[in-house]
Parts: structure tokens; C-alpha cells; sequence
């Protein structure tokens, strides 16, 4: 029994640890991509990129899977990340301007920025005029003498 082991041991000790490269992780991402299955196609572009931080494509994928399982923020940065790398890529450059009209995200300097800031003025003013006229209106105490 113990010289079984002894050989287990010795057999699986020599086999060679065979290491995953990034390009395995993210051809695995797009079997998952195809299958529709993005949560676990984030984990192996995530896997990727983790390995090799310029791998633009990844990075690209990364984004989608994310896109496709509702996680925007997520999506947008990796997708950012992937046009920081490879500037070039009119495709994902497209696809993140569709992404930018379709967001809720409100452009900074839009007329909406400037009527939340103008209901905060009216509310501010609102509260200290009631302030001032309960304050102004309010009867005055009588000074009672004391009791004694």
C-alpha cells in the first residue's frame, strides 16, 4: 500500500504543471462570449489581462461580456482601458458612443445641471423665507412675574 503511494506520488511530482497562457484564457472568454455565457467569460478576459495588462483585445471583450451582463460601469472602464491601448479601433470607439447616448449619465454643462442647481437655490430660499416669517409673526411672550 505505502509503495502505491509512494509511486503516486513520484508519477504526479514529475508531471509538468502546464501553465495557462492569457491567449488560452481569452479564447476560452470567447467560447463563453459564444455560448452566451458572460459571467464566466469575465472571469477568464479577467484572467488575461490579469497575465498580460496590454492585451487590448482582452481588455475589448472584457467590456462586452460585461455590457452583456448589465454591469455599464464595468464595461465602460475596460473599454476605455482597451481605446487607451490601442487608439485605433474605430469599431469599439463607435460602440462606446452608443453606449454614452444610450446612459443615463447626464452630459456635464446640460440645461438639466443648471435647473438642479436653480431647485436647490428656490429650495434654500423657500426654507429661510419661513424661517424669517415664523420668526417675525411669531407672539410674543408675555414676561409673567414670578411666582412667589
Amino acid at each position: 500500500m505505502g509503495k502505491v503511494f509512494m509511486f503516486l506520488a513520484f508519477v504526479l511530482g514529475t508531471v509538468p504543471s502546464w501553465a495557462t497562457s492569457p491567449e488560452d484564457y481569452y479564447n476560452a472568454g470567447m467560447d463563453l462570449m459564444k455560448q452566451k455565457d458572460y459571467e464566466k467569460a469575465v472571469q477568464y478576459f479577467r484572467a488575461a489581462v490579469d497575465q498580460r495588462p496590454d492585451y487590448w483585445q482582452a481588455y475589448q471583450f472584457l467590456g462586452e461580456a460585461y455590457y452583456q451582463s448589465a454591469n455599464r460601469t464595468e464595461a465602460v472602464v475596460a473599454m476605455q482601458e482597451s481605446l487607451r491601448l490601442h487608439p485605433d479601433n474605430l469599431d469599439l470607439r463607435q460602440f462606446m458612443e452608443k453606449i454614452k447616448k444610450s446612459s443615463p449619465w447626464i452630459a456635464s454643462g446640460s440645461w438639466k445641471d443648471k435647473l438642479q442647481l436653480f431647485s436647490i437655490i428656490l429650495s434654500l430660499l423657500t426654507l429661510g423665507w419661513t424661517f424669517y416669517s415664523t420668526s417675525r409673526y411669531r407672539p410674543k411672550r408675555n414676561d409673567a412675574p414670578p411666582r412667589g
